[in-house]
């Protein structure tokens, strides 16, 4: 399994965000780091490291949970969402949920990078004979992406799965839906090309 690993020009981009200026903490700390390893200190400098790394994914989580889209009208997001990213094998993980206002409908919107299950969902729902097996599921344009949905009437239970070139997923699980319009409208809405820069695509 491929981890996930930023780029010269996604670390970039991740200077262009507000809150990820110069001269702060990371900065800091990889001087900090320069020095003990200059001082032979090699236990200290892995230290400092450690802190850079951990800032660091902190702040792709930022710059990839920013390219998630607003509620549409007659939704919201709820309030107090703030699981943000959790790391898993090299990646990260980050969700956000989304709620009819008037209504019982609810969508459970992740993105996660570095692989994992979500990747791998992703591509059995690209090959065709695993996408000819599941009931209900089809090919819906996203942008200029290709995307995956399912949805069962009876359990009014929709799906719509997006791999982003193999670095990066979107899964978006809804429940008490009329059918898979709510995800593919709210994927539609997703940042991808910022979320693909991020993602180093």
């Amino acid at each position: 399994m491929r981890a996930f690993a930023p780029t010269l020009a996604t670390l970039a981009l991740l200077l262009a965000v507000p809150g990820a200026a110069r001269g702060d903490e990371i900065t800091d700390q990889l001087d900090t780091a320069k020095k003990l390893y200059e001082e032979g200190d090699l236990a200290g400098a892995v230290g400092e490291l450690e802190f850079v790394l951990q800032a660091l994914r902190g702040r792709f989580a930022e710059a990839f949970r920013a390219t998630f889209p607003p509620p549409a009208e007659g939704w919201t997001v709820e309030e107090g969402d703030k699981r943000g990213a959790v790391p898993f094998l090299g990646g990260t993980q980050i969700s956000r949920t989304y709620r009819q206002v008037n209504g019982p409908g609810r969508i459970e919107a992740q993105l996660s990078t570095g692989g994992g299950m979500l990747q791998g969902l992703a591509q059995m729902f690209a090959n065709p004979q695993m996408l000819a097996m599941q009931p209900n599921a089809k090919r819906v344009r996203i942008q200029r992406e290709t995307a995956t949905t399912t949805y069962d009437p009876k359990t009014k239970e929709a799906q719509l799965v997006l791999d982003l070139g193999g670095k990066a997923t979107i899964l978006l699980q809804g429940s008490d839906l009329a059918g898979p319009e709510p995800l593919v409208d709210l994927a539609n809405r997703w940042d991808l090309k910022q979320a693909r820069a991020l993602a180093g695509l």
